[in-house]
């Protein structure tokens, strides 16, 4: 049986202001959600541990430190984020569901992740799912985007807790696949 391995990686949360990048770290790392707005300023990095099982790889079990970069979203500081985004092996980029504007610039936060970093598992989330109807919300603009980059897409809520474990995992899951690469 494999020993278990112990890693750490860096990942960015990407997005324009107020779309709950900052809100999605804490309901992830504390369990906890604030609806006060607190604007980011510069680059705020939380640590969390995440034991995947690698066995299906032949990895045993991984230990995976994450270092999640929560990034500034005002484009006047756009300058900036190519400095954050060194040396990020992952992204999770955030759109507010509810703001047709947001999900129009993922795309440009992932083309300036991806030429700062290359071709890293990259993930978009939806948030703000709890305002949403799932039922009537055009999907199709968010796969297409999700599509061209070859990336996934959940719908999250850091208010109710939905899919923000899930995708954490699925980064975290991600890193490890390329882990044997």
């Amino acid at each position: 049986m494999a020993a278990r391995k112990d890693i750490i990686k860096k990942i960015c949360l990407l997005g324009d202001p107020a779309v709950g990048k900052t809100s999605l770290i804490r309901r992830y790392v504390y369990d906890t959600f604030d609806d006060k707005y607190i604007t980011t300023i510069g680059t705020k990095v939380t640590k969390k541990s995440v034991d995947i099982d690698g066995t299906s790889l032949g990895m045993g079990r991984i230990n995976i430190t994450l270092l999640i970069w929560d990034i500034l979203g005002q484009k006047e500081y756009a300058r900036l984020h190519p400095v954050y985004y060194q040396g990020a092996e992952g992204a999770l980029i955030v759109c507010d569901g509810t703001r047709p504007d947001t999900i129009e610039s993922l795309g440009t936060w992932m083309d300036g992740f991806v030429k700062v970093v290359g071709q890293v598992p990259i993930i978009f989330l939806i948030n703000k799912a709890d305002l949403l109807n799932l039922e009537t919300f055009d999907t199709g603009r968010i796969e297409t985007i999700a599509e061209r980059f070859g990336a996934t897409f959940y719908f999250t809520s850091a208010f109710t807790g939905e899919n923000v474990e899930e995708a954490f995992y699925n980064i975290c899951e991600l890193l490890v696949k390329r882990l044997k690469h």
